[in-house]
């Protein structure tokens, strides 16, 4: 009985995990940009990006620079902390994310950024 109820908990907690997923905030998903690209998971922080920025800097070019943006987060003892700040209504919110490190000798990252919706979720894009 025991195991029943713990696995039902479980269940019930990633079945709640998996909904809050769907419905990520724009920093949330700016916050989950950086960290996967921190992890070096390339794959998985293309999946942030919108179409347009996809589009105009093209996969190889993306891959290479997150790539080094990886090793550098990772030559920094990895991400500290991730401060993002967005105003704007509708389908577009810009504004900054702060990147800080774990190595206090790596200076603390001041991203422009710009967040649109697509396809009803929403996408890191170009800032101008």
């Amino acid at each position: 009985m025991k195991n029943g109820v713990n696995k039902s908990i479980i269940t019930a907690i990633l079945a709640a995990g998996l909904l809050s997923a769907c419905g990520k905030s724009p920093e949330n998903v700016a916050d989950s940009f950086y960290r996967a690209m921190g992890k070096g998971e390339v794959t998985e922080a293309k999946t942030y990006l919108s179409s347009e920025m996809i589009n105009t800097m093209g996969d190889a070019k993306l891959t290479r620079a997150i790539t080094a943006e990886a090793s550098r987060i990772s030559a920094c003892g990895g991400i500290k902390n991730i401060e993002t700040d967005l105003k704007g209504e509708g389908e577009v919110r810009t504004g900054t994310s702060i990147v800080s490190y774990v190595s206090e000798t790596c200076k603390t990252s001041n991203h422009k950024t710009k967040m649109v919706k697509e396809d009803g979720d929403w996408k890191l894009s170009i800032s101008k």
